[in-house]
């Protein structure tokens, strides 16, 4: 189960990606969202990845692989 935040956020990254072939900036999650900060995306990224729903890969920019959850 996701937070309805978590489920905005990631609902939010895969539409952005479906449209750009890339994941947004944090920044352009925070404006989209409405969240308070980056530090808050962050959090809800690494919510999203140990529940399964994302992958990070690690070293690249904006590197997040939306799994079949």
């Amino acid at each position: 189960m996701l937070t309805p935040r978590q489920r905005q956020v990631v609902d939010y990254m895969a539409r952005y990606f479906s449209i750009h072939r890339r994941t947004p900036s944090y920044q352009e999650v925070v404006d989209a969202v409405g969240l308070a900060s980056k530090s808050e995306v962050n959090r809800i990224v690494l919510a999203l990845e140990e529940r399964g729903f994302i992958k990070r890969l690690p070293g690249k920019a904006r590197s997040i692989e939306f799994t079949d959850k």
